[in-house]
């Protein structure tokens, strides 16, 4: 139990510490569970199109599955005993995780620190670029990548800079640094961010301190957005025909008391398609009766339709 709670916590960390995706960290209804886990435990996602997805999932399987297979072990008194599992992971739909909840119409927008390029470099070709413009781009490619900055230098000649920049907007690189013969006798560059597309014009002797803070605070901040969207899409609701009219539509969550009942459970999930995401690690007491069957409620559930 303990080691299953612990992997669930180091997937929570690294959805949101990484990929600034929030989760809802809790335990799957009976119905819900992994079958022949003991306990299953998830951290969900709210996707941008109000739908919720199981980012990754631990299970404390007990002996259950030993025991099938007869899989034991010797123990210190000599004694032989079934051993004891869990079983953990999470899987490539973190990729449409992070697609759905960070991007746009534009294409990607993806959290500096799993971006394969953290910035773009794209020079501006004007009067004699390749001998004022092109070397300078190289240099500062070459310090921020000393100062640990995954870069990418795009000095492709075939293309325009207007084409290079929807390019990169659409592979979601996190800042697009723009740099032209003007730039270069004003000694300073151009920072785009991709997330908010807000240009600041930046001097070339505090470039790397600059760009290193600018993708942080770009990961703080599409984990604050992701957040809020969140909260602006998760509701509580009483009421038994506003909680079958809320999902008519893809509200979120929708947070509702529950009697604990798997009748309630599956008669919610064939009149609404929303199933109960998670229960919380500590159950919270029941806001009210149960939303299907006006009962006294168990506890605080979160429903939402899911991929």
């Amino acid at each position: 139990e303990s080691e299953a709670l612990r992997m669930l916590g180091v997937y929570k960390e690294f959805l949101q510490s990484e990929l600034a995706i929030p989760v809802l960290d809790g335990k799957k209804t009976d119905s819900e569970k992994f079958a022949g886990a003991v306990h299953t435990y998830s951290v969900e996602a709210l996707m941008g199109d109000g739908r919720a997805l199981q980012a990754g999932t631990s299970h404390n399987l007990g002996q259950n599955f030993a025991k099938v297979f007869d899989i034991k072990f010797q123990a210190r008194d000599k004694s032989m005993q079934y051993v004891w599992q869990t079983s953990w992971g999470m899987t490539t739909r973190l990729i449409g995780a992070v697609i759905m909840t960070h991007g746009d119409d534009s294409g990607l927008i993806l959290p500096p620190r799993v971006a394969p390029y953290q910035v773009v470099i794209v020079p501006i070709p004007r009067g004699n670029w390749r001998e004022t413009v092109l070397p300078k781009a190289r240099e500062i490619a070459g310090l921020l990548r000393q100062a640990g900055v995954r870069v990418m230098l795009d000095d492709r000649e075939e293309y325009k800079p207007g084409w290079k920049f929807s390019e990169w907007e659409m592979r979601g690189v996190p800042l697009r640094l723009e740099i032209g013969p003007k730039d270069i006798e004003t000694s300073q560059v151009v920072l785009v961010r991709r997330d908010n597309r807000v240009k600041a014009p930046t001097p070339m002797d505090c470039l790397t301190d600059e760009v290193k803070v600018m993708l942080e605070t770009i990961q703080a901040e599409l984990f604050d957005r992701a957040v809020a969207f969140r909260e602006q899409h998760t509701r509580r609701v009483a009421s038994k025909d506003e909680f079958i009219g809320l999902f008519v539509g893809r509200p979120g969550y929708v947070v509702s008391s529950w009697c604990g009942s798997e009748l309630c459970e599956a008669k919610i999930k064939e009149k609404t398609q929303a199933t109960i995401r998670n229960l919380p690690l500590l159950p919270e007491p029941a806001s009210g009766v149960c939303i299907e069957c006006g009962e006294p409620g168990l506890t605080d559930a979160y429903f939402a339709k899911a991929y």
